[in-house]
């Protein structure tokens, strides 16, 4: 039996180590954490990267941010939950994402005029019906969609490389006309860090509706 000399700072050594593998453990997970309190709203942005001898690899860039569930867009969740049958503007369950250059100030009041800000803001390709099998709840076949919830509802969308592409992309909305006009209703709104997508880009959007205590 033999006893480390104290002046070696055993105990300190140690201790510093679990705190560095906590806090590598801690930031591998923060982005997440913070995504489940506040974020409901997914960009994956799967960029094509060279690997040489004709191999490519996908890159995913993920962001989050969160939505604004407009009044239009409440209306259209209480119809549902009536078991009533939405109008032909209104019927978000059967709707396309559209998204936009301009990020602006939302307000629950918007419809189509307020998000295609002077009629320049919607990207030309962009306003695309949900991905098959969306909206629905506990959306356990994406992994990329790490806010899915039994209680939640998941819209998503997923655009090819050739769909359309901009180099500043800060704005979706959430609507159900394939030509939308001023008054067209809007079931929720969102706002990007802003991102460009390329002509070799894929993008997946994903936004949760989650419904706490009321």
């Amino acid at each position: 039996m033999f006893e480390i000399p104290s002046s070696w700072g055993t105990d300190k050594r140690i201790q510093e180590s679990i705190d560095n593998s906590f806090y590598s453990w801690t930031e591998k997970v923060r982005y997440l954490t913070e995504q489940r309190k506040s974020d409901n709203v997914i960009r994956v942005l799967s960029t094509p990267e060279y690997l040489g001898s004709d191999r490519y690899d996908m890159i995913k860039e993920f962001d989050y941010t969160h939505n604004l569930v407009t009044n239009d867009g409440e209306i259209f969740y209480a119809i549902q939950g009536a078991g009533e049958t939405p109008s032909s503007n209104e019927n978000f369950a059967s709707g396309r994402f559209d998204m936009g250059t301009t990020a602006y100030s939302e307000a629950e009041t918007d419809t189509y005029n307020e998000y295609d800000v002077s009629t320049t803001s919607s990207i030309s390709g962009s306003i695309q019906t949900f991905t098959s099998g969306y909206p629905k709840t506990n959306d356990t076949g994406d992994a990329d969609n790490t806010g899915d919830a039994t209680d939640a509802v998941s819209y998503a969308v997923n655009y090819s490389a050739a769909s359309w592409n901009d180099t500043d992309v800060e704005q979706g909305a959430i609507h159900d006309n394939a030509t939308p006009v001023t008054a067209s209703k809007l079931l929720a709104v969102f706002s990007f860090t802003s991102f460009a997508k390329t002509a070799s880009d894929t993008l997946k959007v994903f936004v949760n509706h989650a419904f706490e205590n009321q």
